[in-house]
């Protein structure tokens, strides 16, 4: 009589299902997952403060993907914007920049004579430094601009004076804030699938704002 065949022992699948998220744990990608859940958990701290989870965001953001800088702002009680967190900037020029402030139609991808930007999807702009020139006020808000005017050798070379800006953006696109990052510490454009990270970045961030009520005039 032939031998009956028998299934794979039950104990075998747990352990091997145990031994692949072991595995899946040592992925590079899971410190991504890991930062994001930590985020998410402020969620249930009350209360939520949001320029504590801003910053703790802009950290996250600059070290883990390597950038040179981010900076996030916010809406502001009278209506305007302005930066509130920042990572990898250095002193004295996050107080110049934390003094600026924005209208919503500063955010347009083209402000005449002022920005222009190219679209990189819905919520993501690029403004490069060819497009952007500085006048003597702004070369003081740049970090290290001993590096402006350095030649653009690829498309992949991020300049100095180049930045990604993603919008934080609420119930009808109402705008909430936007976070603004360089290239990173090679130089280089960040990957295609960073900017896809940032961007999941600012829904969380706009989650958090909301659930702190309408924004002023709203």
């Amino acid at each position: 009589m032939a031998q009956q065949l028998r299934g794979v022992d039950k104990e075998i699948v747990k352990r091997g299902l145990r031994t692949s998220y072991l595995g899946a744990r040592s992925d590079p990608s899971t410190r991504l997952i890991d930062g994001y859940s930590a985020l998410l958990e402020r969620f249930h701290r009350r209360p939520l403060v949001v320029h504590d989870l801003i910053q703790d965001a802009a950290n996250f953001v600059q070290r883990q993907f390597r950038l040179r800088w981010v900076m996030i702002g916010l809406r502001c009680p009278d209506g305007l914007y302005r930066y509130e967190a920042h990572s990898g900037m250095r002193l004295e020029v996050w107080e110049k920049q934390r003094a600026r402030t924005y209208t919503r139609e500063d955010f347009a991808p083209v402000v005449e004579g002022v920005f222009n930007a190219g679209e990189i999807s819905r919520l993501t702009k690029v403004y490069l430094e060819e497009d952007n020139p500085l006048d003597q006020e702004d070369l003081v808000k740049v970090n290290r601009p001993v590096l402006l005017k350095s030649r653009r050798r690829t498309q992949e070379d991020a300049l100095e004076g180049d930045f990604i800006d993603t919008l934080i953006l609420g119930v009808d696109n109402t705008l909430l804030g936007w976070i603004d990052y360089s290239g990173t510490v090679t130089g280089k454009f960040p990957e295609p699938m960073i900017i896809r990270w940032v961007e999941l970045m600012s829904a969380i961030l706009a989650s958090a704002i909301a659930s702190q009520g309408p924004l002023p005039g709203h």
